[in-house]
């Protein structure tokens, strides 16, 4: 079924067939599903982890205060520096509350509900923009002529990137996944530069953005709420957790749409079911597979399965939302299914702050490519499609169509 950790001897359950195509991890899915619900694996970089698989355990897991983010949690299994897990310690990614807490109230009220219709019209004017020129063209990728690009302006956007900096800052992003170990360095480094240069522009002269009110924003007792690493670290990881994931929902969904012809011609008739289809795509597809690392601060069990003080912990949350325990025929795209609680966003105290924002963009996206374009069709045998090798983000390569 998979190859073996030459270290450990265990499975390695994320192997290359695992990314062969799109639809290979839902085959593995399936699988492992008959197995259990928590499996030893291990990783490329040779740590061992628990990976939890099934639907009830993943919830409660995300909830658990004895599985926790910071790495001095770890017995040693946990030995890679690659960004942004590895060595960005002390940032939200690693951090439990109350740390966490605080740090994560500094993102939240931008996308508070009331919030979130502020930026319906800019979605808009993206998307449309983005199809005009699909359309003029014949066709496109709507990875890298769409997907890609309605996140990354509107992340930029909320954090008031400057203009001179966003191309660099996506060819970064674009690379912060999926890449070898020193290529994940330079980006970081790359990153980071870019982020300190923009947060002496905005020290200096301060605009009416995300990143102007993190430097400037004062605590009870008048003194800065972050200091500067703090205020780089959350725009750095802001802006990857705003345009990674929701390219990747929007490009994996269009697929999903483009596989299923009858689901896709009742979209077509009633759109108002494209929030309904959403909800299932993130089910099925999830966003990111699984999350960040979590270690255990006790021994512990999951499912009955002994999990050892400093054990590294593995919450796959679309295999989650492919367990036919909870989900009846999970790889079936039923926008009509009645349960579709699923965990694409997480939950507990690390729940993403960006979901809703990024509903409404992936719906959006998704509604308006296939009610302009009546005759989509996929430019390339489906088969021929390629995801990023990422376990985290295994978002597609491209995804070529005609219009």
């Amino acid at each position: 079924m998979a190859n073996k950790c030459p270290v450990h001897g265990h499975r390695k359950l994320m192997d290359d067939d695992y990314f062969a195509n799109p639809y290979a991890a839902y085959e593995r899915y399936a699988t492992l599903h008959e197995q259990g619900t928590v499996h030893r694996t291990c990783l490329d970089d040779h740590g061992q982890v628990w990976l939890v698989t099934g639907h009830a355990e993943v919830y409660s897991a995300l909830r658990d205060k004895r599985l926790a983010r910071p790495r001095e949690y770890s017995n040693g299994d946990f030995t890679s520096e690659r960004f942004p897990e590895g060595s960005a310690t002390g940032t939200i990614v690693t951090l439990d509350p109350p740390e966490h807490t605080r740090l994560k109230k500094m993102i939240n009220f931008t996308f508070l509900p009331r919030n979130l219709e502020t930026f319906r019209p800019r979605v808009h004017e993206l998307v449309a923009a983005r199809l005009d020129a699909i359309e003029a063209a014949g066709g496109g990728d709507l990875v890298g002529d769409y997907a890609a690009i309605l996140p990354i302006t509107i992340v930029c956007d909320v954090l008031g990137i400057p203009d001179e900096y966003r191309k660099n800052l996506k060819e970064m992003a674009d690379l912060a996944f999926g890449s070898d170990d020193e290529t994940n360095a330079q980006v970081r480094s790359t990153m980071s530069k870019i982020m300190n240069e923009i947060r002496q522009q905005k020290t200096a002269e301060p605009g009416d953005d995300l990143f102007s009110y993190w430097i400037h924003a004062k605590n009870a007792d008048g003194e800065p709420e972050l200091d500067a690493y703090q205020v780089m670290a959350l725009a750095l990881l802001t802006m990857l957790g705003g345009y990674d994931t929701t390219s990747g929902m929007i490009s994996r969904g269009a697929l999903a749409l483009l596989d299923d012809p009858d689901t896709l011609e009742r979209l077509r008739k009633d759109p108002d079911l494209f929030d309904e289809a959403v909800e299932e795509l993130l089910r099925r597809n999830g966003s990111v597979h699984h999350g960040f690392r979590r270690f255990a601060t006790e021994d512990m069990e999951i499912d009955g399965t002994k999990i050892g003080k400093g054990d590294t912990v593995l919450l796959h949350l679309t295999a989650a939302g492919n367990d036919p325990k909870r989900f009846p025929d999970p790889q079936v795209l039923d926008i009509d299914r009645v349960d579709k609680a699923h965990v694409a966003f997480g939950g507990g105290p690390h729940f993403c702050s960006g979901s809703e924002l990024a509903r409404m963009e992936v719906t959006i996206a998704l509604r308006e490519l296939f009610t302009r374009f009546p005759n989509i069709k996929l430019a390339v045998p489906p088969e021929s499609l390629k995801v990023r090798h990422s376990p985290l983000v295994p978002a597609l390569v491209s995804l070529p169509v005609t219009v």
